[in-house]
């Protein structure tokens, strides 16, 4: 993914798309790369324009939902709250019981 993000912004800044040009965008950024992934990807996009991939993932992305109901990761109670919402508010709620009384030594 780092090496395909690095791809797209040398696209962006009108330079040629190459192993060397990926590895110095990472380590610009402080990332390293995997160099077999960087092979792929570069032999991937010879001969093709960046733009064009982009549009084509976008209308391959098209028909997937990416709306309503909850990330599936979500847990809900019975009522249909969030459990997680509820225990960081009993957390914060405990923590502010624990600040009471400290304010005055200091």
């Amino acid at each position: 993914m780092k090496s395909l993000a690095a791809a797209l912004l040398l696209a962006l800044g009108k330079q040629e798309i190459t192993e060397d040009n990926i590895k110095k965008v990472l380590d610009a950024g402080g990332a390293k790369g995997n160099d077999e992934e960087i092979k792929k990807l570069v032999d991937a996009m010879k001969g093709k324009k960046a733009d064009d991939l982009v549009k084509d993932g976008i209308k391959k992305l098209g028909g997937m939902s990416l709306g309503s109901g909850p990330a599936p990761e979500e847990k809900h109670d019975k009522k249909g709250g969030k459990k997680e919402e509820k225990k960081k508010e009993e957390e914060k709620k405990e923590e502010e019981e624990e600040d009471v009384g400290f304010g005055d030594l200091f």
